[in-house]
């Protein structure tokens, strides 16, 4: 997967507010709180990081998904970006 760069502002939003474990994640609206996209397009966004293992679903909120930043994720936000496969 080649990263975008609202992947990698997602993935860095994330980290900055220690989103990093199952209990710590954030919805959709609260990354979409600070970052200016579509609910539809950030969904999309968080489920293809998902697939390739970069944010892991964290517990629910009420109804909502949750979504937190995995170790590769944080790997790739610690390297400036690189990737590391």
């Amino acid at each position: 997967m080649e990263l975008t760069r609202v992947d990698y502002i997602i993935m860095k939003y994330l980290k900055k507010k220690g989103s990093t474990t199952y209990f710590e994640s954030m919805t959709l609206k609260e990354i979409m709180s600070a970052i200016k996209i579509s609910r539809p397009t950030l969904y999309r966004k968080m489920i293809d990081l998902q697939k390739h293992g970069y944010v892991g679903k964290g517990c629910k909120s009420t109804n909502a998904d949750t979504f937190y930043l995995s170790a590769k994720g944080i790997q790739i936000i610690e390297n400036g970006g690189m990737v590391n496969d």
